[in-house]
């Protein structure tokens, strides 16, 4: 065995420990977060596992996925056994982060920094000790981006590929703007479409998904009277809004007819900015402010990521990759509500993070070529 193998290996062992005692020190602060959303995916696993299999896709179609992967663990070893499997998770998914960015920049030497941020990032491993859908759909899109980055897939990896976009469609909602965005991609990049077929393609695509979008009847309660309220931020279980006649479930579309005939074109304007801003928003008003001081230090990784998209621009295709999705996730946030923590915006963190690890590599780089000896 080569040192430099034998290196790695420990190195690799250290990051381990590092971020298993780094988990260990979130838990000891706040538990395992079994509450409010978690209670539906946790019962919809227990009807599963007797048989009810129409409970757990009819109520919860779009998080089936999640309720899915849970399963098998909620029945051998209850929430700690789901813990430790999303925790292996988000391993493979840092090593997907690195992978992906040594796919955009060959050779190179900060690409391992990526996947180091999103393994002991606070916001990040913070939802890995929950039963929120959270952090499964973080890792899978850092998964599913490699996969969909890499060029030349043999069969197995092609299959292996729409498998995981499939199981991305069916995690969280946004996972149908990502799978579309990604399958779009793929269609470019392996010359079955030219650049201005596959964005139009998109583009059709995520039309046919919005009129879906605003038209398909959801609870009124929990979804439809926040967004008639105009709220940005949803921070509590029901909303009081006058005028507002809908059923038990009601459209989007309905919502934001109220909205216009209520306040006008300006006022709608002004509420999709200000959602659309809330969403790239990690702090909080009623966080501690060590919480939110924590937090504010990830803006950093905002700036770093705008110089990684500017350095890789002459890369079209990715650099559009990584802009329309950002842009969609924020857009349907802006569309909708955001919520009264950030979890929502974790879904463009594995997209910042690669970005980041190519920034921080240029500087480096930049440096080292400076500063070096003679």
């Amino acid at each position: 065995m080569s040192s430099n193998t034998q290196t790695k290996r420990i190195a690799y062992i250290f990051i381990g420990i590092a971020y298993g005692f780094f988990l260990y020190l979130i838990y000891r602060n706040s538990g395992i977060i079994t509450g409010n959303e978690a209670e539906k995916y946790i019962l919809a696993s227990q009807k599963l596992v007797n048989g009810d299999i129409a409970y757990s896709f009819h109520h919860h179609f779009f998080y089936s996925s999640y309720i899915v992967f849970i399963t098998p663990f909620m029945a051998v070893g209850g929430t700690i056994a789901v813990v430790i499997a999303q925790a292996l998770l988000n391993i493979i998914a840092a090593i997907c982060i690195n992978k992906s960015t040594d796919l955009i920049i060959p050779n190179n030497k900060m690409s391992f920094i990526g996947g180091l941020i999103f393994l002991f990032s606070y916001p990040v491993q913070y939802w890995t000790l929950t039963l929120f859908s959270d952090n499964f759909f973080v890792t899978l899109i850092c998964i599913t981006l490699y996969y969909t980055l890499k060029k030349n897939k043999t069969n197995p990896q092609l299959l292996f590929w729409i498998f995981l976009l499939t199981v991305q469609l069916f995690t969280r909602p946004p996972g149908i703007f990502l799978t579309i965005a990604f399958f779009c991609y793929y269609l470019y990049e392996s010359k079955i479409m030219k650049g201005s077929k596959a964005l139009l393609t998109a583009l059709i695509l995520l039309l046919i998904l919005f009129v879906v979008l605003f038209n398909v009847p959801v609870e009124n309660k929990g979804y439809i009277k926040p967004i008639a309220a105009g709220s940005i931020i949803v921070d509590k279980p029901d909303y009081n809004v006058p005028g507002f006649t809908g059923n038990e479930k009601s459209t989007l579309n309905e919502a934001y007819v109220f909205l216009f005939q209520q306040h006008g074109v300006p006022y709608f304007i002004s509420l999709y900015a200000k959602k659309f801003v809330s969403f790239f928003t990690l702090t909080r008003s009623y966080y501690s402010s060590i919480n939110n001081g924590v937090l504010t230090l990830y803006y950093c990784f905002y700036v770093l990521a705008l110089a990684g998209l500017v350095l890789i621009r002459r890369q079209k295709a990715i650099s559009i990759l990584f802009l329309s999705s950002i842009f969609l996730l924020a857009n349907l946030t802006a569309l909708t509500y955001n919520e009264w923590h950030y979890r929502f915006t974790l879904a463009i963190f594995p997209f910042i993070f690669i970005l980041t690890a190519i920034a921080l590599n240029s500087v480096l780089t930049a440096l080292w070529r400076k500063f070096k000896p003679n």
